[in-house]
């Protein structure tokens, strides 16, 4: 029997080797391509002690304007290129590329799951009388306390769009905190230690026209078993 098996997927693999494509797990779906007609542009600079920038990294959110999908862009060269993470929310799958400005990129599609009312993590935010400008929206200031973190997050009601398109999702801060006691954008976050470091989350600018397409036709697709919680990517 065991010989069998192994005949039969050494036979499925090289089927699946002569079409050009990958044996995918079962109900891991996406789409030959992926276009975008909209961007927000986001900065991330990381301070350590004494106010000394060490380093910045620049974001992208490419979404479709009468959509529900985006995918975040990460220029990181200390990375080794573009880093891309597509959000497919027909089929609930994220694919990550990862130096996908590379003439071969590592690509992985993952099924997403959305967490339960009781499992999502609520930042909790404390109102301030300031207010600012940023990036042509009037921002409200709140500032927060996690553990041994504290920072602020500077918040709009002008911008009708979910934070899954903002600074929020693109620099990660979703994975940590799903959600924010407050309703709004967030359009500026910034974190620090008691050693120093700090962490300032900018949006440069929103909607802006800007075409970008990604073609996984013949890809080659590594696919994962299990769903991931939706905020992780």
């Amino acid at each position: 029997m065991r010989t069998i098996v192994l005949c039969a997927v050494s036979m499925l693999v090289a089927w699946g080797q002569l079409l050009g494509q990958q044996i995918t797990v079962p109900g891991v779906k996406w789409s030959d391509s992926y276009s975008f007609d909209r961007c927000n542009n986001f900065k991330v600079e990381l301070y350590v002690k004494d106010n000394d920038l060490r380093r910045t990294l620049y974001f992208k959110t490419f979404y479709q304007a009468g959509g529900n999908n985006f995918d975040v862009m990460l220029n990181d060269s200390n990375k080794g290129g573009d880093i891309e993470t597509i959000f497919d929310s027909a089929n609930h799958v994220a694919i990550q590329i990862f130096g996908s400005d590379a003439p071969e990129p590592n690509i992985t599609a993952t099924r997403f799951k959305y967490p339960e009312s009781d499992e999502v993590k609520t930042l909790e935010l404390v109102a301030t009388d300031e207010t600012r400008n940023i990036a042509g929206h009037i921002c409200k200031k709140y500032t927060y306390t996690y553990k041994k973190i504290f920072g602020s997050v500077w918040i709009t009601t002008e911008v009708d769009q979910p934070n899954d398109l903002g600074i929020f999702r693109a620099a990660k801060m979703s994975a940590l905190h799903n959600s924010l006691s407050a309703e709004g954008f967030v359009m500026e976050m910034t974190s620090e230690d008691s050693k120093g470091g700090r962490t300032v989350m900018t949006t440069i600018s929103l909607g802006t026209n800007e075409s970008h397409t990604v073609n996984l036709i013949r890809k080659k697709m590594g696919t994962s078993l299990n769903k991931v919680n939706y905020y992780t990517f």
